[in-house]
């Protein structure tokens, strides 16, 4: 065979592979050993309640999966966040953003144990300048579904921003932690986990 056609076989498998090759999924949390005050950094208005703990009969990877049990009053407030630069500084991921290939991946993905309540789930992450960006997840269904959410789906919150962030509305890479956030009022239980980055098809 011609150096020029094992040149050309060689440059054409390179190819090939290139364009079927996608990046495996990171997981960044499935919410693993000790979920309290000192691993979870969560919160509510005076008005409403919020609390977290391990759940080990409803779970999808791991051992566990986060248990966030909230009532919510008219006009409240609540988080529950983990990951980097929080209040709470065992809130950490397995993997820490700063070692994360970003643009490799455009899309976020988690597990949510729905109740079909009819509410609505707040999904929120912190960028490099601290500004965050929200998502809406609809409690429309029953069971463990996965929920994948393209980051250009996310839209800058007006609500309110930290008020060290640069509000550029620009997604800036790393994403440094991710929060929930029941929004309508009323009471109930949700369950999540196996939360990951992906790349979409």
């Amino acid at each position: 065979m011609k150096r020029a056609s094992i040149l050309f076989l060689a440059v054409t498998t390179l190819f090939l592979f290139s364009c079927s090759y996608a990046p495996e999924d990171i997981l960044l949390d499935s919410f693993e050993g000790k979920l309290d005050k000192s691993t979870v950094d969560f919160g509510a208005s005076e008005n409403s309640y919020v609390e977290v703990e391990a759940s080990k009969d409803k779970k999808v990877c791991g051992e566990q999966a986060l248990k966030i049990v909230y009532k919510l009053k008219p006009s409240g407030y609540m988080w529950v966040a983990r990951g980097f630069n929080l209040d709470v500084e065992n809130a950490h991921w397995v993997v820490k953003p700063e070692e994360i290939n970003w643009h490799r991946y455009n899309a976020v993905s988690l597990y949510m144990y729905g109740a079909n309540s009819g509410g609505v789930v707040a999904f929120d992450i912190k960028d490099k300048g601290r500004e965050m960006w929200r998502a809406l997840i609809d409690d429309d269904f029953s069971g463990w579904k996965e929920i994948t959410i393209p980051f250009n789906e996310f839209f800058p919150r007006k609500d309110w921003q930290p008020n060290d962030a640069d509000n550029n509305e620009v997604l800036d890479f790393p994403i440094m932690s991710f929060q929930f956030e029941p929004r309508l009022p009323g009471e109930g239980v949700y369950y999540f986990d196996c939360v990951k980055i992906i790349r979409k098809k």
